[in-house]
């Protein structure tokens, strides 16, 4: 279980809880599997976040509230104004609802885009999935014909997930859709962030 934050922010979709639940257990991570993840995160310690980009600090949900907040404010600043929040299962997901929240956006749905190993989550596992190609495995309910949406997941690292799920909406009849993420490993992966780089540690457990 994440050692951090075992809050629940009064703004967390309940609907979400058993996907919040098994991204937090690990058990099920192959014993090999979650020695080679430990030893990747102590190399990653050690190297210097402005070489490795990667974010190894324990993030609370106090953390993700204020980097969502951080990121509407340019959203706003840019005029964009959603009717749709749509978060990409599982990471994105856990927040959209904040940005809606922050955007006063009323409508907030999910979708799932998958290219990362589900069934093991292991964190040196999912390095080596990295690069193929994401698809949409979950498709959203509510309708989008003629609407501009905002996408949203934790992180992007290739931005797959984010071109798969943008490309999916629009052929559905979406106006527009804009995407957003809490880390991206170049700024070009999305059309807003917060910060650069790649995190390993959220409130619902070590991204894998």
């Amino acid at each position: 279980m994440h050692k951090l934050d075992n809050t629940m922010p009064p703004w967390f979709d309940i609907s979400l809880l058993d996907i919040y639940n098994k991204k937090r257990d690990r058990s099920r991570i192959r014993k090999r599997d979650r020695t080679l993840d430990g030893i990747l995160r102590g190399i990653m310690k050690c190297v210097p976040r402005e070489i490795s980009h990667v974010n190894t600090h324990y993030h609370s949900w106090l953390d993700i509230e204020q980097m969502i907040k951080e990121v509407c404010v340019g959203i706003q600043e840019d005029s964009y104004k959603p009717s749709l929040v749509v978060g990409i299962k599982s990471g994105g997901a856990f927040f959209a609802r904040y940005f809606a929240m922050c955007l006063e956006v009323n409508d907030v749905d999910y979708m799932r885009v998958s290219h990362y190993s589900d069934k093991t989550r292991s964190v040196a596992r999912s390095i080596t999935r990295v690069n193929k190609n994401a698809v949409v495995s979950e498709k959203n309910t509510l309708p989008v014909e003629g609407r501009a949406i905002l996408l949203v997941d934790d992180q992007a690292a290739t931005g797959s997930s984010l071109i798969a799920g943008k490309d999916y909406l629009l052929k559905q009849g979406a106006s527009e859709v804009r995407t957003v993420c809490l880390f991206s490993k170049k700024g070009h992966l999305a059309d807003y962030y917060a910060k650069r780089g790649l995190a390993v540690y959220f409130p619902w457990g070590k991204d894998a």
